[in-house]
């Protein structure tokens, strides 16, 4: 299910006795094509979105344009959380490789007694993988109008909640400053078998993208991390189920 974001502030939540919290996972799925990189972005039906957020006031004007992502269902790590919901709402899957941030957030629901929400929403770095792009499940139709490439370098820009314009920033950091940590995984055979899907970009031997002098640093430099935070993002810690070493690239504020 899609759910809107707010600000990339750690939220305190007021005393209240209608707070609710919740937990999403959510992905910024990346594609290499034609010597651009691009995002999936969706666009969510408003009724089947969050409402008024606490700390702006504002909702939702006009068409709304966000990144996946959704509740963490009962037995699901956020990680599984993720993938599902990436699949669900844009109809492609991903490999997932590392956990962005969390970012926290209030909000009051439009819907049952209008209670106030706290919730934090963990979004993942994916890679795309396989799918074709808006070609979801008839019964999702009710929750996403569309989805869709759009260039990264512009796509922060798009979106509309300022939570996930700070989050789409983080990317194009990693793709711009780092992009030896994209490079995808390789799936073990007795996990995924000799015929798991591998990045679009990778099948046609164009992984990693050319003419990109960082890829030229050589294997000295595979591993490096970034440092610096931008300190308006909640600080990253350990997922269950995650990989603490490579969730913990940005430093604490």
């Amino acid at each position: 299910m899609h759910e809107s974001s707010g600000s990339a502030d750690a939220a305190k939540s007021p005393a209240s006795k209608k707070m609710v919290y919740e937990t999403s996972a959510g992905g910024v799925v990346l594609r290499h094509i034609r010597g651009e990189w691009q995002v999936a972005i969706i666009e969510p039906n408003i009724i089947n979105a969050d409402t008024t957020n606490r700390r702006t006031k504002a909702r939702p004007q006009g068409t709304v344009f966000a990144l996946p992502k959704g509740g963490v269902d009962e037995g699901e790590t956020p990680e599984q959380s993720a993938d599902r919901e990436v699949f669900e709402e844009t109809g492609v899957r991903g490999l997932r490789l590392f956990r962005l941030t969390t970012i926290r957030y209030l909000y009051v629901r439009s819907w049952g007694g209008r209670e106030h929400v706290s919730k934090a929403v963990s979004f993942y770095l994916f890679l795309y993988a396989s799918g074709r792009l808006g070609q979801i499940r008839p019964d999702m139709r009710d929750e996403v109008r569309k989805a869709f490439w759009f260039p990264l370098d512009k796509a922060h820009r798009k979106l509309t909640y300022p939570g996930e314009r700070e989050v789409l920033k983080m990317a194009q950091k990693i793709v711009r400053e780092h992009p030896e940590r994209l490079t995808p995984p390789v799936p073990l055979p007795s996990a995924a078998g000799p015929n798991a899907p591998r990045p679009v970009a990778q099948q046609r031997g164009t992984w990693p993208p050319r003419n990109n002098p960082s890829q030229q640093r050589g294997s000295a430099q595979r591993g490096v991390e970034a440092r610096k935070g931008s300190g308006r993002i909640a600080p990253i810690t350990a997922s269950p189920g995650g990989n603490s070493a490579r969730d913990s690239w940005q430093k604490e504020p």
